[in-house]
């Protein structure tokens, strides 16, 4: 099992560090756009990137997850490739008819968001951009399947540095604004889609199979309406708070949204890339239920420890690079959101049973449930307490979703997970946050020293009350000794990767 966890913690570091320059990024843009964009330009950015989400997950037909899942289980090289075949013409028929329909209301679509037609041109950029962002999808998770982390993170670097210059570019010396930074993404993704394409080409063995077709698609498209229904979930509340407030609390929102999206950036998405195709193959493996019992145990252990740095630091964060005071007050709804966060990367350890049985019709029943959930509250909440009330209802709805996702998925694949170790986690956890409220009005640089503290008592705590096995212990000393000395860190890094020291 220790050979499993140390193979996902690479894959998943790899992949962090890829997501990791791409959330650098928007931090080193956010002076930027405080300065050349407004809080309601940056609320109309927002509007526009989660449209963006939504056509990439309706139009790609999921079927990028369903190559993940047919791909990483299949064994017959040949027959793989007729997965990878199957999955790119269902996914360019789907975008061919996008685009067909879609570019001539483009006038439509800026009356309806915007009420005026004069931005119908971000609607074309958006249409061409989403094109090749469903591509895009498609052909990482190939990369994935392959276990081509270092390639994967190369591709996302390369895009980064591509969006960042062309960003500085556009907003600040064209001072395009909005449109300039969806065009960023476009060519960004453009890109891309031209350096993989002659691989996946290669991967492809150009032949049609009816019943593998069917069976991808009675797989994915179910995924169509849950990942709707979760996009909606994490991102509807911004058409809600447009209906309700102003593209300026959209903007204020978002941003806070953003600074506690590091979370589920460098850590929920880092981990589902590098530990989905090894769940996968696992299912049948002897040790596979204690290996993913332990896996969401310290999964939930670093989730709640970074959302208590960033909820800590968020405000520090937010006078360091926000232009303009008006953004501000944006860190009070960081610790929400980042608790909705942490509810959202344990559900994904917890759907794995309906992955197992392929049981995804009651994946899409639970999340369009919380949906619902989540709107009904948010209509309640919004109109009474602002953006706190898009927060709460991120919260209680992750929740619901988390529940509702275990007592579903032990059904189908029953999992031994150590729910009383989590809810260790949590209470000691929430009461280090607690007492982190003392340090109101304190002066900024002994706040932040009691505050680094208080991170250092997190793990402190859960070994006074017996959180970690002996084993574990043992384990930790056991890294503790290997990489105390500076001078082996080329030689275990070697050894870690599965290089040969030189």
């Amino acid at each position: 099992m220790l050979n499993k966890l140390r193979s996902t913690a690479k894959h998943s570091i790899i992949y962090s560090l890829g997501n990791l320059s791409t959330k650098i990024v928007g931090l080193i843009l956010l002076p930027l756009y405080t300065s050349e964009l407004t809080s309601a330009e940056y609320g109309m950015l927002s509007i526009l990137e989660v449209t963006s989400q939504l056509l990439t997950v309706i139009v790609g037909l999921r079927m990028a997850t369903a190559l993940l899942r047919f791909g990483a289980a299949e064994k017959v090289i040949e027959r793989r490739k007729v997965i990878v075949f199957i999955s790119f013409a269902t996914t360019f028929i789907s975008v061919l008819l996008m685009n067909f329909l879609l570019h001539p209301f483009a006038d439509n679509f800026s009356e309806l968001f915007f009420d005026h037609t004069n931005f119908s041109n971000y609607f074309h950029i958006l249409f061409l951009w989403s094109s090749f962002e469903i591509f895009n999808k498609l052909f990482l998770s190939h990369l994935r399947i392959d276990n081509k982390s270092t390639f994967y993170i190369l591709t996302v670097i390369i895009k980064v540095i591509v969006v960042l210059a062309l960003n500085i570019y556009f907003i600040a010396y064209q001072h395009m604004g909005v449109e300039g930074v969806i065009l960023s993404q476009l060519i960004g993704s453009a890109l891309v889609f031209i350096a993989i394409m002659p691989r996946i080409f290669r991967s492809m063995s150009f032949r049609f199979d009816k019943e593998l077709t069917k069976e991808m698609l009675r797989y994915g498209v179910p995924l169509i309406f849950a990942g709707i229904s979760m996009l909606l979930l994490t991102m509807g509340d911004r058409y809600l708070l447009k209906y309700f407030l102003s593209y300026s609390d959209v903007g204020i929102y978002s941003l806070g949204y953003k600074i506690a999206g590091v979370i589920n950036m460098l850590l929920i998405q880092s981990f589902q890339l590098g530990f989905m195709p090894i769940a996968f193959k696992m299912f049948d493996q002897p040790g596979a239920k204690r290996f993913y019992s332990k896996i969401l145990t310290y999964y939930t252990f670093i989730l709640i420890l970074s959302s208590l740095a960033l909820s800590f630091f968020s405000r520090e964060m937010l006078i360091l690079m926000a232009d303009k005071s008006e953004y501000y007050v944006a860190h009070a709804v960081v610790p929400i959101i980042s608790l909705a966060f942490i509810l959202k990367g344990m559900l994904f350890v917890f759907s794995l049973g309906m992955h197992y049985a392929k049981k995804m019709k009651y994946n899409a029943y639970i999340i369009t449930l919380s949906v619902v959930f989540s709107f009904g509250l948010s209509i309640i909440l919004i109109p009474i307490i602002g953006y706190y009330g898009a927060a709460v209802s991120a919260v209680l709805s992750n929740l619901l979703l988390a529940i509702l996702f275990y007592k579903y998925s032990q059904k189908f694949y029953p999992i031994p997970f150590e729910l009383k170790k989590i809810g260790l986690l949590f209470i000691i956890g929430g009461s280090i946050y607690a007492i982190s409220w003392f340090t109101v009005g304190i002066e900024m640089v002994v706040a932040v020293v009691i505050k680094l503290g208080l991170l250092i008592l997190f793990p402190v705590l859960l070994y006074v009350f017996k959180f970690y096995d002996m084993q574990e212990l043992l384990a930790m000393k056991g890294f503790v000794r290997k990489w105390r000395d500076p001078g082996k860190w080329k030689n275990n890094f070697h050894e870690a990767t599965g290089r040969k020291t030189e």
